[in-house]
C-alpha cells in the first residue's frame, strides 16, 4: 500500500515541479505540455528502474540518489535540447 501511495504522490508532485522549472526556463505558455512530458518521463523511469538499478549499482549507491541522478540527467538533456531548438 505504501508503494502505491508513493507512486501516486510522486506522479502528481514530480512532473509538476519539473514542468514548472522547464516552463520557467523556456516558455510559460507551454506549462501543460512540460508537465505531460515529465509525467511520461516519470512513468518511463518507474518502468525501467528495476532494469537499470542492478546489483552492482545497489552496492555503491542508494536508490533515491539514483533516482535523482536519472532525473538530473534527463532534465539536462531536455534543457540542452530545448535551448538548442529555440536558438
Amino acid at each position: 500500500m505504501k508503494k502505491i501511495i508513493s507512486f501516486i504522490i510522486g506522479f502528481f508532485l514530480i512532473p509538476s515541479i519539473l514542468g514548472s522549472a522547464t516552463a520557467y526556463l523556456f516558455n510559460p505558455e507551454n506549462y501543460e505540455t512540460y508537465i505531460s512530458f515529465w509525467g511520461s518521463i516519470y512513468l518511463l523511469i518507474y518502468i525501467l528502474f528495476p532494469l537499470l538499478y542492478s546489483s552492482k549499482i545497489k552496492q555503491r549507491i542508494n536508490k533515491y540518489p539514483f533516482f535523482a541522478i536519472l532525473y538530473i540527467a534527463l532534465f539536462l538533456l531536455t534543457y540542452l535540447t530545448l535551448s538548442y531548438a529555440t536558438n
